[in-house]
């Protein structure tokens, strides 16, 4: 139960402040009291709100005035007396309201430097902002962190934060960042831990420069802060066709092997030292070298899945645990799955399984994205002018895509061709999967959805973007103007 007072009154502010309202719950307290989409949420009992975080946690006392602004440039407010456990029913935007924090570094193996000319300019948003990295996993290099930052992490209990390390030897870390604020690195970690903070940490690797003895000295650094670091990826360096840096490059196939064996070797020491495997290599390292994926239990839960560290055990994983619905036969017509070079190298680990269906017709049809260049094997990059040229015509009385080939929310591909253009160009339309295994196996045959587990998350979506670098914000289009100018 809840009861409200409103009033009115002229607004005096030079310019706009808070949190954009994109929707209101229906039935809920604010569609009560009038709040409207477009409306700016400005301050809960008189603390401005930065983003998200301020809200869900001012927001969560019995006792509230609401500041806002309307879209007319008035501002008025709302009283509310509410239940503890009751939700206003605002959404928002964009979960940061000021604006996001972008990335200040230059980064020697930056991968939004790598991109085609003129992207979209939200493809061009080099977030580097701790609220992104607790909301929505998203790394931090903390080279931007100033004291107001620290306090607000400890005071709000921001935990865990994802932490891109790359290095921990100071003078690499400046040569391969850029800056000398990169040279903190190990203070930094040992600051946000002290202040109660867990990390999840990344060493991105690029042969030749920040592997081997210094790749060594990485590991014993961060391990030294576990349990405050509770999880390192190593993770592969990603280049296109447009990177212009002479002495970056890809791993061999024996290089990526003999990394491997490093790795695992450092994985049986923090086992017996500390009982957890503690460090984790992505898949793409894996496929790189003709090595088998481990198993789903070796990953721990999974901490850092959207990094592409364990994707093709959990896809696996959930495929296994809708496995009892697969049916004997299939009576229609030839299947074809589109996906990217990394993604056939999962979906082949499904094989046994489907030839086990009398009368399917399937192919896996791993693309190689020409947009990008051939060193770019992630299916997340296959853009629709990709499909156009690869595709055949008229060969698959079905074709299905992954979610993430597309924009999060909007059907276009990273070329900007929409998916109504790539159909028509095609003749068919596409079925687009959600990136599970259990997922796809329902969509293949048309089955019905099933309850997960009550301890198995079997669809659990994921985004197969490997370098973790490309990110889409719902954002005010004035937003990315002014990024674009400055």
């Amino acid at each position: 139960m809840y009861s409200y007072a409103l009033f009115a009154e002229v607004s005096v502010l030079a310019r706009e402040k808070g949190g954009l309202i994109s929707g209101i719950l229906p039935g809920s307290i604010a569609e009560e009291l009038g709040i409207e989409v477009r409306d700016r949420l400005i301050s809960i009992n008189g603390q401005p709100l930065e983003d998200i975080i301020d809200y869900n946690f001012l927001s969560a006392d019995e006792l509230l005035q609401l500041e806002l602004l309307a879209a007319d440039g008035e501002t008025y407010y709302c009283e509310v007396e509410k239940d503890e456990e009751e939700e206003l029913g605002i959404m928002f935007s964009a979960n940061v309201f000021d604006r996001i924090r972008s990335c200040a570094n230059r980064c020697h193996f930056c991968f939004i430097d790598q991109l085609q000319p003129d992207p979209r300019p939200s493809m061009l948003l080099k977030d580097d902002d701790y609220r992104m990295s607790f909301l929505e996993g998203s790394f931090i290099t903390g080279t931007n962190l100033i004291e107001k930052d620290f306090q607000r992490i400890e005071r709000l209990h921001l935990s865990p934060l994802y932490f891109s390390v790359h290095v921990t030897d100071a003078d690499l870390r400046e040569q391969l960042m850029g800056t000398k604020r990169a040279r903190e690195v190990m203070p930094t970690l040992q600051r946000l831990i002290d202040i109660g903070c867990e990390l999840h940490t990344q060493l991105v690797i690029c042969p030749g420069i920040n592997d081997g003895e210094y790749l060594q000295k990485s590991l014993d650094d961060l391990s030294a802060l576990y349990p405050g670091v509770i999880s390192i990826a190593v993770v592969p360096v990603g280049l296109t066709k447009f990177n212009t840096k002479d002495d970056l490059r890809l791993f061999t196939p024996q290089e990526a092997a003999e990394l491997i064996d490093a790795v695992e070797a450092r994985q049986a020491e923090f086992r017996a030292k500390y009982g957890t495997s503690l460090v984790y290599i992505a898949d793409e390292l894996y496929i790189k070298a003709g090595r088998p994926f481990p198993p789903a239990a070796h990953y721990e839960g999974f901490p850092q899945i959207e990094n592409g560290v364990g994707m093709a055990a959990l896809f696996h994983q959930q495929w296994q645990s809708a496995l009892h619905q697969l049916p004997e036969s299939y009576d229609g017509g030839p299947i074809g799955l589109v996906t990217g070079i990394n993604g056939a190298a999962v979906l082949r680990q499904l094989l046994p399984d489907l030839q086990k269906v009398q009368g399917l017709q399937l192919d896996i049809l791993p693309l190689v994205s020409e947009f990008y260049g051939e060193s770019v094997t992630a299916s997340g990059l296959i853009t629709g002018s990709d499909i156009l040229r690869q595709v055949p015509r008229g060969k698959y009385e079905r074709l299905l895509i992954p979610t993430n080939m597309l924009k999060f929310d909007e059907d276009i591909f990273l070329d900007d061709l929409t998916l109504e253009e790539v159909e028509a160009g095609l003749g068919q339309e596409l079925e687009i999967n959600l990136n599970n295994g259990a997922g796809l196996l329902r969509q293949l045959f048309r089955l019905p959805e099933e309850e997960p587990d009550e301890d198995f998350d079997a669809d659990f979506d994921y985004d197969d973007e490997d370098y973790g670098v490309i990110c889409e914000y719902i954002e005010d289009e004035e937003y990315i103007e002014e990024e674009e100018e400055e």
